[in-house]
């Protein structure tokens, strides 16, 4: 018998093969730096006096990156000056858009969805669809004129009914409930449930994914709106984050520490949140076709 032949010498990689990934890395990590980089300077600046938060940004020197004259003077003066009352505001209407929108935009979803009826698909692409070509600020004359109306201006009403119905919102219900296996739905209707019925027990508790990412888009609108509540709601009981961030913004000048105080704790809550839910919102995201 010939003796067993000698293992075949591995291959070796080509260079190719190892330049791809590490251009790759080298452009994630360029994207990171160039990320991380102002929110650093923006955190040492707002622990910084207002006339020396400029001191080492122009030209550009890595002590910008550490605060000069550590102090908390900004966040004394923010909060001082009402930024706790705005913040708790916020809260409130981002959380009461998630679950009062959050219902009303399922119940649209789940009809376009599972549900036929006559011009449903002239009105899903009228309503839904064109308004993602639409910006927000060109329909906030009308709107305004509307909620004026109702006598709605300087109120919770006017801050909070017109943002619950949330077009994208209804779009990623609508994706998610098509593809639901019909079988589920006709077993509990054979057993006499309600369409209500169908949509709390069968749909909504296998549909963590969209609810997840539904309620980050919603919370998230609500947290940075500034435009509408601006408009609406100028009444210093009802102002909100963004809106009292302005105010650092004057006639006469701009008093930075303050304002990228309020602008890092504004940025915080949003990253708090959607770092331990991204996942359900990517899963959401690539389960409707929008990625």
């Amino acid at each position: 018998m010939n003796p067993p032949s000698a293992p075949a010498r591995k291959q070796r990689k080509p260079l190719r093969a190892y330049l791809q990934p590490a251009f790759v890395y080298a452009l994630l990590l360029l994207g990171v730096v160039l990320v991380v980089l102002p929110l650093m300077w923006a955190g040492a600046a707002s622990f910084t006096p207002n006339h020396k938060v400029f001191e080492f940004a122009y030209p550009f020197s890595w002590r910008a990156l550490f605060p000069v004259d550590f102090t908390l003077e900004a966040y004394e003066n923010l909060f001082a000056r009402g930024f706790g009352r705005a913040v708790g505001n916020t809260f409130f209407l981002a959380i009461a858009t998630v679950i009062l929108g959050g219902g009303a935009n399922a119940l649209a979803g789940f009809a376009f969805g599972r549900f036929e009826f006559r011009g449903k698909n002239f009105l899903f692409l009228a309503v839904i669809m064109l308004t993602f070509m639409v910006p927000v600020d060109l329909t906030a004359i009308p709107r305004y004129i509307l909620v004026n109306t109702f006598g709605w201006i300087n109120t919770w009403q006017g801050l909070l009914i017109p943002g619950l119905a949330n077009s994208l919102v209804i779009f990623l219900f609508r994706q998610f409930f098509a593809e639901i296996p019909q079988e589920l739905i006709d077993a509990a209707r054979v057993d006499g449930a309600s369409w209500l019925r169908v949509l709390i027990s069968i749909i909504l508790p296998i549909s963590k994914p969209v609810l997840v990412a539904a309620s980050l888009l919603m919370f998230i609108s609500q947290w940075n709106a500034f435009f509408w509540p601006l408009l609406v709601a100028p009444r210093k009981e009802l102002r909100v984050v963004q809106v009292e961030i302005s105010l650092a913004i004057g006639q006469y000048g701009t008093i930075w520490n303050e304002l990228l105080a309020g602008s890092m704790i504004a940025a915080i809550v949003p990253i708090l949140l959607v770092i331990p839910f991204q996942r359900y919102y990517v899963q959401a995201i690539t389960g409707t076709g929008l990625d």
